[in-house]
């Protein structure tokens, strides 16, 4: 109940649309029960036996009489009696007086045009109500999912870790589209709805207030069983999602990798695990929807029970002479019980909507109130360029429990190349991601030029890095934006061409159709691992950063691509301070220091000659790189 508040409060950002959406609401339910009174004259005083003489039988008369009675009314008003049945009981015979002494075929015509104003007004109100209540359930999605994908890219790396990216379309997606649906709308649904069966109410208890008791006896235990199907509804609902988030997850896992899936011939046992999933997903749908289908029966029977009990014990009121219950009052009331129930049907159905839609508002708000470990603390400084080093002090960290780097203790000059070398799982990426404080340590801390990063704001400590990864991430872009995306500065187009010509990028892109502005396909799969990992590098270099990390940038290439890639790296190394996590030995080889990390320790720190001599971790990987190579 709480996230549906959080939700309400966010819809309540709309205040203008939300008072709109109410004022059309409340008037629109108030026409609706004037027109069910319409029975009371045309049932006594046109068709019935109340008509005392045709005293008044032009408009002008009638208009004249009405003017008196409602004057009568206002004038006997004030604070003190706006709520005394006496006064409205007043005011009803002075009425009904005026409409015994009035023509019948005039009053005919009176009571159609008044019924033909009213309906035209109260559809105006009610299309109204509805366009302002969807604009204004448009703009919350809007904010909503906006929202959504901002706290996403702000969440910390250990997130993506734990989560699955399946998942995270799933709640932007379908979830925020439940919640639109199911939730926003059931809502305004209902609350037009509960105006329209509060006016119903207040016309019958009016009208009889001893009848309507009689019909209030069995709502309660028809809101009872409306209850328990909505909790069985919303327990299965939490499980259709998360049977959904396993489907969007295979599907993306699978396709991803469906060059593997067909090389091993895995079509058939892929095609059962999806199975398995999709099973789960339509027993948790049919049994939701086995106890949805039963609000209809259960409506009609309410529906049925009390029209009964009202025609038997009404109708009895009415054909007893000693009872003041007329055939106009009695058919008006009818009426005003009928249009209950409609909107009562209406409101087991939302409320089974919104029970269903209560799993999507937790499963958003979950994400939506996680707090952000890495963020900037009070206070945090600015920081332009690096001056003097990086130092790393004590550091130590763990994933789960797991201790992945320990007692790491480094210092990185300013315009050194530093190789971090090392098993696969020996910590290195960790330890470059802790420096980009994508992670904050356990224990220790980072320094840059004597400060702690974490006193740094985020978006200045990004700044002073540019990062070339192992896979070569490039967007549904032109080449141009996708040097641009490395610089949070205003960049000319010289600046990106200046970039692209330090990667060596620029010797292919002027051979593509439209240069720069040639749009990358998804993946950029109209490039070759060589082109795409050079345009990664311009990416990096493009905002001028003093510090470069290459985290086995040539690791996935081949010999020849590798060549280009390394020339660029060189190129784009001058005069920069550079971490490179190196896989392949011969690329840093001419690095001023190595630092050896294996099973989150530093095991050895100097150049290529002196590790090869004092470090038997090292001498094992230049020989499995290097003596390989001789044999071969």
């Amino acid at each position: 109940m709480a996230n549906v508040k959080k939700l309400i409060k966010i819809m309540l950002r709309q205040w203008k649309l939300m008072l709109s959406g109410f004022f059309t609401m409340i008037i629109f339910a108030f026409l609706s029960g004037i027109s069910v009174t319409m029975a009371v004259p045309l049932f006594d005083y046109v068709f019935g036996s109340k008509r005392v003489s045709d005293e008044i039988d032009s408009f002008g008369k009638f208009f004249s009489a009405v003017s008196v009675t409602f004057g009568q009314l206002f004038s006997s008003m004030s604070p003190s009696n706006v709520f005394s049945r006496d006064l409205y009981d007043t005011f009803l015979q002075s009425f009904h007086s005026t409409l015994s002494v009035t023509d019948p075929y005039l009053l005919l015509m009176l009571i159609s045009l008044t019924m033909l104003v009213l309906i035209i007004l109260k559809n105006s109100f009610f299309y109204l109500n509805k366009i302002t209540f969807v604009t204004l359930r448009g703009r919350t999605t809007e904010y909503i999912r906006n929202v959504m994908f901002r706290k996403y890219l702000y969440l910390p790396m250990n997130f993506y870790k734990d989560n699955k990216i399946g998942d995270i379309q799933v709640r932007i997606t379908s979830d925020i589209t439940i919640v639109s649906d199911k939730f926003i709308q059931s809502l305004f649904g209902s609350l037009r709805d509960t105006v329209l069966i509060m006016i119903y109410v207040f016309i019958a208890f009016f009208i009889s207030p001893g009848l309507f008791l009689y019909i209030a006896l069995i709502v309660p235990v028809f809101a009872l069983a409306i209850s328990y199907l909505g909790k069985k509804i919303k327990k299965h609902s939490r499980r259709i999602q998360k049977s959904y988030s396993s489907i969007y997850s295979k599907l993306e896992e699978v396709f991803n990798g469906i060059k593997i899936v067909k090389s091993y011939s895995k079509e058939d046992y892929e095609s059962e695990r999806f199975a398995a999933n999709s099973r789960s997903y339509y027993r948790s749908w049919l049994k939701a929807h086995l106890y949805k289908s039963v609000n209809v029966p259960l409506s009609e029977f309410n529906g049925t029970l009390i029209g009964v009990i009202v025609l038997l014990i009404g109708g009895r009121m009415v054909l007893d002479p000693a009872n003041d219950l007329s055939f106009g009052a009695f058919t008006a009331f009818l009426f005003a019980v009928f249009s209950i129930l409609h909107p009562m049907k209406h409101l087991t159905k939302y409320y089974t909507e919104m029970k269903r839609a209560q799993v999507s508002i937790d499963r958003l708000f979950r994400i939506l109130d996680r707090e952000n470990e890495i963020r900037d603390i009070d206070g945090a400084i600015s920081m332009t360029g690096l001056h003097d080093s990086i130092k790393i002090e004590d550091l130590s960290f763990s994933y789960d429990d797991k201790t992945v780097l320990k007692d790491i203790t480094l210092e990185i000059k300013k315009g050194e190349k530093i190789a971090l070398v090392g098993v696969s799982g020996g910590g290195k990426t960790t330890l470059v991601n802790l420096i980009e404080r994508f992670y904050d340590p356990g224990k220790g801390s980072i320094k840059i030029d004597g400060t702690d990063i974490r006193q740094i704001k985020l978006k200045d400590l990004h700044d002073l890095f540019g990062t070339v990864t192992q896979e070569s991430v490039l967007f549904n872009e032109t080449v141009e934006n996708n040097i641009r995306y490395g610089s949070n500065k205003e960049l000319t187009f010289e600046d990106v061409k200046k970039a692209a010509n330090i990667a060596y990028a620029d010797e292919f892109i002027e051979k593509l159709e439209y240069g720069y502005q040639t749009m990358l396909s998804p993946r950029a799969s109209n490039l070759s691992g060589g082109q795409k990992q050079r345009l990664c590098i311009a990416r990096a270099v493009v905002g001028d950063p003093p510090i470069l990390i290459f985290d086995e940038a040539t690791s996935a290439l081949d010999s020849e691509a590798e060549q280009k890639v390394q020339k660029a790296i060189e190129m784009a190394t001058k005069d920069r301070t550079v971490i490179v996590i190196a896989h392949r030995l011969s690329t840093i080889l001419n690095s001023d220091r190595i630092v050896v990390i294996d099973k989150g320790e530093i095991t050895g720190v100097g150049r290529h000659e002196d590790l090869l001599k004092s470090n038997e971790k090292y001498k094992m990987l230049y020989d499995i790189q290097f003596k390989d190579k001789t044999t071969r």
